[in-house]
């Protein structure tokens, strides 16, 4: 009688163990992230044999600008139902300021126009970029110390600072102005996508350190051809770019418990 009781003991305990251990990792989980980051810079555009008139004498710019490398932040929420499968919400400021370069084709003409294209090949712009995008993250080995995750997203970039107005300054002509390339828009709405892999590392159940690689391919508007003239607004369009980005940040997790709030 003893070892029947004991051996339905042991078989229903059997049974329990594997359905506590599921219950347990199918949690509601809140996760809340802050990351540093490292954004890798990118080439943008570049025209050839831009024609700058300054009185009767004609110089040729060759242009190019470059998005810059820099370092940004990023807020994130994570929402995990279960154990496997979260949705998460994030603002990344990505910076995406501008390295111009200006060359001329021949020896100048023109005193002004050579000051002007020595201006801009000196020009670093900073600027503000944000992005704003929600998406899905799938994590494998959640209740491990070591646990790997993807991540795919799409959302939107905001810009402050046109990446096709081109403009310099002349020294020794009171620091006359003249705008190479004009812009319509000094700001920007356009379309962002992110996938990523990274790994997070608990250091107690509340907290985690993440690692991540991501790559950020942004809609950036561009220059694709030259003008007439300074002044006027160039050919442009909308381009994609892979922004490839290293992020180490610091999880706060909230976990409720059955019955309890966070």
């Amino acid at each position: 009688m003893a070892i029947r009781e004991f051996t339905g003991v042991a078989l229903l305990a059997l049974m329990a163990t594997p359905a506590a251990a599921q219950k347990r990792g199918d949690q509601a989980t809140l996760v809340f992230t802050v990351s540093g980051a490292y954004i890798q810079g990118k080439n943008l555009w570049g025209t050839q044999h831009q024609p700058i008139q300054d009185g009767v004498f004609t110089d040729f710019y060759n242009l190019h600008r470059n998005i810059k490398s820099t370092l940004g932040a990023s807020l994130a929420g994570t929402y995990y139902p279960g154990a496997t499968v979260g949705f998460t919400a994030e603002a990344f400021l990505m910076g995406m300021g501008y390295d111009d370069g200006c060359a001329l084709d021949a020896p100048p003409q023109s005193v002004l126009n050579a000051e002007v294209c020595t201006d801009i090949d000196k020009q670093d712009k900073s600027a503000a970029a944000a992005a704003l995008s929600a998406g899905a993250i799938f994590r494998i080995g959640s209740r491990e110390s070591i646990s790997p995750f993807a991540r795919v997203g799409a959302g939107l970039l905001f810009t402050n600072q046109s990446s096709i107005l081109t403009q310099g300054v002349s020294a020794s002509n009171a620091g006359a102005l003249l705008i190479v390339y004009e812009d319509d828009k000094r700001s920007r709405v356009l379309p962002a996508f992110t996938l990523g892999i990274g790994t997070t590392f608990a250091i107690n159940r509340g907290y985690h350190l993440r690692w991540e690689v991501r790559d950020n391919y942004v809609g950036v508007a561009a220059v694709t051809g030259t003008t007439s003239g300074a002044h006027l607004i160039p050919p442009h369009e909308t381009v994609y770019k892979h922004l490839i980005s290293v992020h180490i940040g610091l999880d706060v997790v909230l976990e409720r418990d059955r019955g309890r709030r966070y």
